[in-house]
């Protein structure tokens, strides 16, 4: 029994696994063309390219590895003396510490940089509203928005008058109008971004003067650029001549994808699930390997995610807890109290596991409630079988010899021996039983079985 069930909880978590780590990652594929390969203008190899415009994708929350994939997109073109670079991008914002860092690289390039807020529908929130005003070059496209820039401190309360937060505002408030300074964008626009999380659509951002052109594709902003002059950071000036340029797709790496998919909130909630049920199956089984070998690779996954995202421990804690009053039950007769504590602690957990004050990390109450339907219902079919095997009568062992049937070999006079499926048993009767005769063990004592004459061969 312990063994099914290792193998049906084994067979659970690596269907979650498909689920978590295949399905996303098929989900956020981009249709357009591979970004291994160079658009059809160029015909070669992103390696062999000189002097073109590179283009990186980039849609979802802002945090550590995204400032490293923008990085090395960078030195990429900067190698390849590329005339553009293109940020296409997509986000609701992130860590401000990544955000700074990526503002950083964006300044610091040695190819002029154009963020392009793109496709129709996406938006460049909070941190990717700095990302467009860093650029040398600032585009959206038709249905877009930016700005709603203002911070939100972690563990704090965020009401006015908190003064972290006013610390932090007039930090970022600085550095943006810096920014916009250099950039001849409106100063006290950029500032309203960040002390009055104010927002703009395409159109609006154009005529605030924030952004230099809407254009509906990709195709359409290097062919209204070309030939304008741009002003870097340093005061130097730039002509873009990009007639004729090749168009490179940056390459995201597949371990790099993997990771965007593995640092998504949602992915880490199904993985800590994952892990501290495993990890407590096998030390209630111990020896059951496997849902301890997924437990103990799902949680390293979490703490991996943890260097690069907020996860709050009290909120795994509570996570822990849940998990353990519901397979609690098993032990204690609550009437049900231990799984809706259980339950709820599940729940309260996952709501808590980032910080409210970064919305783009916020797990959805849709997707917890639906997380903790299939778990309740899993951990249900767990508990099931568990009680199921503890009411079950025992087969092995001496409890398991009760009520069974065996056959004398020596007479029991009164004391003699039967054969017991098999095994030789020393056996008492209360009276003389000669050997042939069927008999039922009734009781144990010990390594003596007492038994009975009168047993029904079909009983067997």
């Amino acid at each position: 029994m312990k063994f099914m069930k290792s193998r049906c909880f084994a067979l659970i978590s690596l269907s979650l696994w498909v689920v978590v780590m295949v399905l996303p990652a098929v989900a956020s594929m981009d249709p357009s063309p591979s970004p291994a390969v160079v658009s059809s203008e160029a015909m070669e190899s992103s390696e062999t390219v000189q002097g073109g415009v590179r283009v990186l994708r980039y849609r979802g929350v802002i945090h550590a590895l995204s400032a490293m994939i923008l990085d090395r997109a960078l030195e990429n073109a900067a190698a390849a003396n590329d005339r553009l670079f293109i940020l296409e991008l997509d986000t609701p914002g992130g860590l401000v510490t990544s955000a700074e860092s990526m503002v950083e690289s964006i300044l610091a390039s040695e190819v002029p940089v154009c963020v392009y807020v793109a496709p129709r529908g996406a938006h460049a929130a909070s941190a990717g509203f700095f990302l467009l005003m860093a650029a040398d070059c600032a585009a959206m496209a038709p249905i877009t928005r930016t700005g709603a820039a203002h911070p939100i401190m972690s563990g704090a309360e965020n009401k006015r008058g908190d003064i972290q937060l006013e610390k932090a505002s007039e930090d970022l408030a600085a550095l943006i109008r810096s920014i916009a300074g250099k950039r001849g964008r409106p100063v006290e626009r950029v500032n309203e971004a960040v002390m009055k999380s104010r927002s703009w659509s395409e159109e609006e951002a154009l005529a605030a003067g924030l952004i230099d052109l809407v254009v509906a594709s990709r195709d359409e902003l290097i062919a209204k650029i070309d030939g304008r002059v741009l002003t870097r950071i340093d005061g130097s000036t730039q002509r873009l001549d990009l007639v004729g340029s090749p168009v490179t797709i940056e390459q995201i790496d597949w371990h790099e994808e993997l990771r965007k998919v593995l640092l998504t909130p949602t992915t880490i909630a199904i993985l800590l699930l994952i892990g501290i049920a495993g990890i407590y199956i096998e030390v209630y089984n111990p020896g059951s390997v496997y849902p301890g070998a997924v437990g103990v690779i799902s949680l390293a996954l979490v703490l991996y995610a943890a260097r690069y995202l907020p996860i709050q421990f009290h909120a795994v804690a509570l996570v822990v807890l849940g998990v353990i009053l519901f397979l609690l039950e098993i032990k204690v007769t609550s009437f049900g109290a231990l799984t809706v504590g259980g339950t709820l602690s599940i729940a309260l957990g996952l709501w808590l596991l980032f910080p409210a004050t970064v919305p783009a990390l916020q797990i959805g109450l849709g997707f917890i409630s639906v997380l903790v339907l299939i778990k309740v219902s899993l951990l249900s079919i767990l508990v099931y079988f568990v009680v199921k095997a503890q009411r079950r009568r025992a087969t092995t062992g001496v409890e398991g010899l009760l009520g069974e049937v065996g056959v004398v070999t020596m007479d029991l006079q009164p004391e003699g021996t039967i054969d017991v499926h098999g095994e030789y048993w020393r056996a008492r009767a209360r009276g003389t039983i000669s050997a042939g005769t069927r008999v039922r063990v009734v009781a144990v004592e010990g390594t003596l079985l007492l038994v009975e004459a009168g047993a029904d061969p079909e009983s067997e």
